[in-house]
């Protein structure tokens, strides 16, 4: 495993590199780990938020595959992911082009959830535990 790497690390391809580099420090509250060169050209990204490691990759750099917004298709994958406190990350997110997908709710299965949808059409959950929910 390389190191500060999450043992998971998932990644998506993205249409334009910098705007979904901005939108996911702005939006999610991830900071910039590394940038991946390749002959001098920046062709994708790793991003950390707390513990986690995602990796963003521009069209083009994994022969043809698409973002779901290209496609039109639902991605079949998506991310859940724990915050502080789920209703000012909520808030947060959609002032920065995030897509309401869930309001802010609380869960049967214990959380105070949303969903969200990314610029290129990727689907997000964001969570904090609830303490009341039993």
């Amino acid at each position: 495993m390389q190191p500060n790497y999450s043992r998971i690390t998932t990644w998506a391809i993205v249409e334009n590199l910098e705007k979904s580099l901005d939108f996911y420090i702005k939006a999610f509250g991830f900071d910039i780990f590394e940038k991946h060169e390749h002959d001098g050209v920046i062709s994708g990204a790793t991003l950390k938020l707390r513990d986690m490691t995602f990796m963003l990759f521009k069209c083009g750099s994994h022969g043809d595959t698409k973002t779901p917004k290209q496609s039109g298709v639902k991605s079949g994958f998506g991310a859940y992911v724990y915050c502080s406190n789920v209703d000012e990350f909520y808030h947060n997110a959609i002032k920065h082009g995030a897509v309401s997908l869930a309001e802010p709710q609380d869960a049967f299965w214990g959380d105070r959830y949303c969903q969200l949808l990314d610029m290129d059409g990727y689907d997000w959950g964001f969570a904090t535990a609830n303490p009341v929910a039993k």
